[in-house]
Parts: structure tokens; C-alpha cells; sequence
């Protein structure tokens, strides 16, 4: 099963382009059915091509690969929902079964996408876990601009997000902030630098800081950070 360890060892993958493939798959529980597993696989992977600029943005050796451990991982787990990442400019080449289903979809981004694997991990209502009991002292932000804000302050220590969707952006190339648009950091003096997924980025930088990141599959609740107080 997937461990803590492993997803913060996926949170501090950083491609510079946004080439690390992290795919969801269900597998076949019948062997007869491995091809239709692929193409299904192939299906999915064009997909996500097609939000970061079409064909030819994964290349086929990697392609070639992740299908390769869809096929082996069918063997070895069958019926079972499996994560795969792979990463060329880092050798990330993993396969992680799961202990629940979850969407299938693959991702292009400059880091894996790694929200399905903490929903996975949770065993309790994400929002009640993180705000039920509010400690004294602390503070909140609701919302996506309010958490960047507090992401780039680095007083965020426990962040909620959505299990799904995609928010492009741009990190400053100076200061590293992170925004929705080309002139909420009075540090960029040129071009920002896009970034596929604001959110994955958050939850990236979270959990690099030792902090904790809970994954929320009801739309009624917004985005949200338990801060420090400032």
C-alpha cells in the first residue's frame, strides 16, 4: 500500500518542463481484457497531452513505458487502481497500487499529481480533520487566492484542496510566488514562468515543509489553510 514516504518523495519531484507523467488507472481483472487497458491507457494519456499543447508533449519512449508497467502491474494486481508516474529528467519510473478507487485520468505537469494518492491515504472527513478542533492562536484563509497568499507567506501549515481539477498559473522566477496571473508578484521584472497546476504546486511546497495537506472530494467546501499566526 502507499505509505506518507512515498508521496513526499513524489512531492519533491520538479521537472522544468512540464513533462512527469502521473497516471490513474483501474486494471483489467481478466487477462483478455490487457489490451483494452492499454488503449484505454493511451486514451487518457492523449488527453492530458492535449491541455499542455497536444501530441508529442510525452515522448514516446516514456509513453512506451508507462504502458509497459500498465501491462506488467495488470499481471501482478489485477483489478486493482494503480498510480504511475514517470519522469525521464528525474529516472522516476514507479507504480504504487491503491487502496481505493479513484478517478482515472492522467496528468502532465512539472510535478506529480499526487492529490488522488492523499485521498487515498485519508481515513476521515479531510475538513472536519483539519478545522474541528480550532487551536488557539491560529488563523485561517479561505479560498484559492487567500491560501497562495498564505503559501507564499509560508504561514501555511495545513492545507485543504479538491481531490480534482486543474488551475494553471505562474511562479515568479525571482521570488518563486505563486499567482493565477502575470501581475500579482511585484517581483517579476520579465516573463513569469507557467506553471501547469497551482494547486499540485501548493501541495508540493506543503508537504515539503513538513506540513500537512488533507484532499476533499465535496464541492460544497472551498479551499482552505490553517496558518500560524502573524
Amino acid at each position: 500500500m502507499i505509505t506518507r514516504a512515498e508521496v513526499e518523495k513524489l512531492a519533491a519531484v520538479h521537472s522544468i518542463t512540464p513533462v512527469v507523467l502521473s497516471l490513474y488507472v483501474t486494471l483489467p481483472s481478466r487477462p483478455g481484457d490487457l489490451r483494452d487497458a492499454t488503449a484505454h491507457a493511451c486514451d487518457l494519456i492523449a488527453e492530458a497531452e492535449a491541455v499542455v499543447g497536444g501530441p508529442g508533449a510525452l515522448s514516446e519512449q516514456d509513453r512506451n513505458r508507462a504502458l509497459e508497467m500498465v501491462a506488467a502491474r495488470a499481471r501482478e494486481w489485477p483489478g486493482r487502481t494503480v498510480a504511475i508516474f514517470v519522469c525521464p529528467e528525474m529516472g522516476l519510473l514507479e507504480s504504487i497500487p491503491l487502496s481505493c478507487a479513484v478517478p482515472e485520468r492522467a496528468v502532465l505537469g512539472t510535478r506529480p499529481h499526487i492529490r488522488p494518492l492523499l485521498a487515498a491515504l485519508q481515513r476521515w472527513p479531510a475538513y472536519h480533520a483539519a478545522f474541528a478542533a480550532e487551536r488557539h492562536g491560529s488563523q485561517f484563509a479561505v479560498g484559492l487566492q487567500a491560501c497562495l497568499a498564505a503559501v507564499n507567506a509560508g504561514i501555511a501549515e495545513t492545507l485543504v484542496v479538491p481531490r480534482d481539477g486543474v488551475v494553471p498559473g505562474y511562479e515568479c522566477g525571482r521570488c518563486g510566488a505563486l499567482g493565477t496571473d502575470t501581475d500579482s508578484c511585484p517581483d517579476w521584472g520579465t516573463a513569469p514562468l507557467p506553471v501547469p497546476d497551482v494547486i499540485e504546486e501548493m501541495v508540493s511546497r506543503i508537504l515539503e515543509d513538513g506540513g500537512q495537506v488533507l484532499v476533499t472530494s465535496d464541492p460544497s467546501y472551498p479551499m482552505a489553510a490553517r496558518c500560524t499566526a502573524g
